[in-house]
């Protein structure tokens, strides 16, 4: 059905832009040096209304100086105009008769002159773009956009630049990496903030050119590699000002919303204050907002997950709906971030985040081998309690006019509450049911984290040459109790045996790593290169478990399932390697050479040396927009692998560690092809990869008669793995509002890997491929339609046919669509459905996640927001996945929020709000 939808919508929306261009004219020509013959790129030419020179549409020439503009209007007095920075302007009226809608302007001469381009061309006849050099200047005042719209919303209408659903900015291609407002930082240069927050109708001209940092570290950069610089030049008087928004929602089924995110910006200071709280699963704020809005990337950050379904955490800080079930979230915290005298710049950071949820989960797996299914069902229900407190700070300052400082430190303290109830129960196809558990555990969890980051950055008036140094130290503790009671039952033969102990478990960690990295050019064509990093850790892992007493008290220690583990040593990497760079030719190599030494002691058991030493090499080579890269590297194991004593929490499934672990050696392979081509606003992108892995860390496992699971982690050989990711977009516009893109792209994924099961070994195979669908059509921002179908095949076979291959075949389709009849009034909806091919009985086989909703926009400037929306209208919302790895099959089903109404009223304290609707202001899971 979903696919038989997506073919007619294709074919209708592409019949309709046929018939649209064909009541349109066109001209064509090519534009050249008058004085060296030679053909002008990227040349403006630009099309207006004779009457009133209001702009109707434009080009660039191609590479050969050809342009061809089309979709211009019929029987009307029109003008043209090419301009090239340095040159003089060429003008010509015309008009394009029905009769004959077609006009060769031939070869277009444009002649050098001294003059500068606004020196001479008509105020009405601005260029919308400008090339200068290595700077590509826009008018902003070419490129129309709705009254509330924002810098994005103009950013998304200028050729060549795409904005995609996360705000990230490419130009022709290549990132954006840094985004100044008159020449100056804002907000810490992050590009969302200006871009999501500034209104468009304040910029009079977007100018991007090369970011000369990247070129001053690496000169001998591809081109297609070079990050952009976008810099916002305002109208006159706009210096400082105050933004943000506050919303207070309220529904059906008690759900609600509040929260409040202000930022106030003056020269060089900012400010930045949020708090929110809501039972909807989903993040007080998005995780750009917080990046730019709130204040991280101005500040000290490690890691950012999010779960997928709307939940986002920073360094373990829960920001929303980070967690499973249906989940309370509430936090809050601020940012501020000034430059001091001697350009010292520092940034003050607090964040504080809470989630309390209930969970409910359904699990099957299915193991197969010879003539033997295990099917094992598993219930969890669960109630947890998350706390986390988050300070940082960042300064820089130039210790001297050649030396700069950063240093950035955080601390993170946290506390974890959980309750859980598992219910498993196994059965075999031959003995029928072969054992149950019932095990009730309860954790509370401490933690401590400390990071740092010293950077250390000298300067040298030689072109090309830098000296780097690197500080990052984390040390992180945390204290965890675990008490369980399980009741466990086995059939063959009949028995019970009950599981009653405390596990307590001390895990301390220091880490400290350094690099310092040099580079001097010592031509236009070559650099040379060297780096020296060295990393020493100290691990401790101090686990004791304690049977209960008469007093019920847990005081008997365990001597066999105790022991205080320690890991101490460091690794290190020494390399050089060189940059050469001919013609299109652009090739780096380097050969490195690392070491790694460790000892793993123990208290009741004889230390375990480990030395290693690794060859790193290196090469990428680059030609055109064809990339190759080569590199190796060593990965150590996994610390909650090595700790010797069984992990007897789950008695049916017992988790073994092994201090004998070697490290991991990598040989990676990747072949790249990327290409922006801005006359025929096409993007598409290929790229290969490969890699082999020695000493390979996978879990060994044994399933004996009573269904009892126990997997080792071992070291192989034999394992490596290779993909394929392309990708094709097109952008078709046959008016200036009305704009269509279609976006193709497909995934594989081969995995060769050792399963190890029962003593028995085989080699096998997985594959993945996922070839998907998008299509966005947007007519005047009065009507936006999105659809998305992508269809996930995932197989596994064996070499030993003691193993039975599986397959399994996901379908799913994403639809948006968002009405804006009026200026005040906004509809939208998101549909999202799944399917798949087989599942296992009592789990769903497929489901619809429909939400939509209605908005009101009023106030002066339409500052407020009032908006109605309906989650999971169908009241069919599930969190779901279905997974194929060794010899087993998994369908895992989980509880979140379902069908509910919400009335949100949000105020934005700007002259610019959001352009609303959309899935962004939807419910989130």
């Amino acid at each position: 059905m979903m696919r038989s939808l997506l073919l007619f919508l294709s074919l209708f929306l592409f019949s309709a832009t046929v018939q649209a261009q064909q009541h349109k004219g066109l001209i064509e020509g090519l534009v050249v040096d008058s004085t060296s013959g030679k053909p002008v790129s990227l040349a403006t030419v630009s099309v207006f209304l004779s009457s009133d020179t209001s702009l109707i549409t434009y080009r660039l020439s191609d590479e050969k100086g050809m342009f061809r503009v089309t979709g211009l209007p019929l029987s009307t007095p029109l003008r043209v105009v090419v301009t090239y920075s340095g040159f003089g302007v060429f003008r010509r009226e015309f008009t394009l008769p029905s009769t004959h809608p077609s006009l060769k302007l031939g070869t277009v001469f444009l002649k050098e002159t001294s003059l500068t381009l606004n020196e001479i061309i008509i105020q009405g006849e601005r260029p919308p773009v400008v090339i200068r050099k290595d700077t590509i200047e826009f008018n902003a005042s070419s490129f129309k956009t709705l009254p509330d719209a924002l810098v994005e919303d103009l950013l998304r209408k200028l050729p060549g630049v795409h904005v995609d659903k996360d705000g990230q900015i490419l130009v022709n291609g290549r990132r954006v990496s840094t985004l100044y407002v008159d020449g100056k930082d804002f907000f810490g240069g992050d590009v969302r903030i200006a871009s999501k927050n500034l209104p468009a109708n304040v910029i009079d001209k977007v100018q991007v050119t090369n970011d000369k940092e990247a070129l001053r570290d690496n000169p001998l950069l591809a081109e297609a590699d070079i990050p952009q610089v976008i810099n916002l030049k305002l109208k006159p008087g706009i210096k400082k000002g105050a933004f943000g928004k506050a919303y207070l929602g309220g529904g059906i089924k008690n759900k609600g919303e509040s929260g409040a995110l202000f930022n106030l910006f003056r020269d060089t200071t900012q400010l930045s204050l949020l708090a929110y709280a809501n039972n909807l699963n989903k993040a007080g704020f998005s995780f750009t907002d917080l990046r730019s809005a709130g204040g991280f990337n101005r500040g000290s950050w490690g890691n950012a997950n999010g779960n997928g379904n709307g939940g986002l955490s920073i360094d373990k800080v829960s920001f929303g709906g980070y967690g499973s079930g249906v989940m309370t979230s509430s936090g809050g915290g601020g940012n501020f971030n000034t430059i001091l005298k001697d350009k010292i710049q520092l940034n003050l950071s607090y964040f504080y985040g809470a989630v309390i949820s209930d969970y409910d989960e359904l699990r099957n797996s299915r193991q197969l081998w010879s003539d033997t299914l295990l099917n094992t069902r598993q219930h969890l229900d669960e109630q947890s309690r998350n706390y986390a407190h988050m300070i940082s700070s960042r300064i820089s300052f130039p210790l001297s006019p050649h030396i700069k400082i950063e240093y950035k430190p955080t601390v993170v303290f946290t506390r974890d509450l959980k309750e859980q109830l598992f219910q498993i129960s196994s059965t075999q196809n031959y003995k029928g049911l072969v054992n149950q558990n019932n095990n009730e555990q309860q954790f509370n969890d401490h933690g401590f984290t400390y990071l740092s980051w010293l950077r250390i950055m000298p300067t040298f008036k030689k072109k090309g040459r830098s000296l780097n140094f690197t500080n990052h130290t984390s040390i992180d503790r945390t204290e965890n109790r675990l008490s369980n009671l399980a009741e466990n039952t086995f059939f063959d033969p009949s028995s019970v045996v009950i599981t009653d102990q405390l596990r307590q478990t001390d895990s301390r960690q220091l880490r400290n790593f350094t690099i310092a990295r040099y580079t001097d050019q010592l031509s236009e064509q070559l650099i040379l290169t060297g780096s020296i990093d060295f990393t020493y850790f100290n691990q401790r892992n101090q686990l004791e478990s304690y049977l209960p007493d008469a007093n019920g008290e847990y005081l008997i220690l365990l001597p066999s399932l105790s022991e205080n583990f320690i890991r101490k040593g460091f690794h290190q990497n020494i390399g050089a390697g060189f940059r050469w760079k001919l013609k299109k030719w652009a090739i780096s190599s380097s050969l490195g050479l690392g070491a790694l030494r460790a000892t793993n002691a123990f208290l009741n058991q004889p230390a375990v040396q480990q030395r290693f030493t690794f060859f790193l090499p290196s090469l990428e080579l680059g030609y055109g927009i064809f990339t190759f890269n080569y590199q190796a590297n060593f990965r150590e194991p996994a610390a909650v692998h090595l700790q010797p004593v069984p992990n007897n929490t789950n008695p049916l499934f017992i988790r073994n560690g092994n201090p004998f672990l070697k490290p991991s050696y990598h040989h990676s392979y990747t072949i790249g092809l990327r290409k922006y081509e801005p006359g025929r606003s096409l993007t598409y992108h290929l790229s290969l990869n490969a890699s082999t892995i020695k000493d390979a860390t996978i879990l060994s496992r044994t399933v004996d008669s009573q269904g009892i699971q126990t997997t080792t982690p071992t070291n192989v050989d034999g394992t490596w793995n290779a993909g394929t990711n392309m990708s094709l977009q097109k952008d078709f516009r046959w008016t200036k509002q009305h704009q269509l893109s279609l976006t193709m792209a497909q995934s594989f994924s081969y995995l060769n890997s050792i399963l190890l099961l029962n003593q028995l070994r085989s080699d096998y195979q997985t594959f993945h491929y996922r070839p998907s669908v998008e299509l966005r059509l947007n007519l005047n921002d009065k009507v936006e339609f999105l659809q998305a179908y992508a269809i996930s095949h995932y197989r596994s076979r064996y070499a030993d046919a003691f193993f039975q291959s599986q397959q399994v075949v996901l379908h799913d389709a994403k639809t948006d669509f968002i009405l804006r009849p009026s200026p005040n009034w906004v509809w939208d909806m998101t549909l999202d459905y799944r399917y798949q091919s087989n599942s296992a009985p009592g789990l769903l086989k497929s489901y619809y996640r429909w939400n939509a909703g209605l908005t009101y926009l009023f106030l002066k400037g339409r500052k407020g927001q009032l908006k109605l929306a309906v989650n999971d209208i169908l009241d069919q919302n599930i969190i779901a996945s279905r997974v194929v790895r060794e010899n087993l099959t998994e369908d895992m089903q989980g509880s979140t929020i379902r069908r509910h109404a919400l009335l949100t009223f949000t105020y934005h304290l700007r002259n610019f709000g959001e352009k609303a609707g959309g899935r962004r202001q939807l419910f989130n899971f």
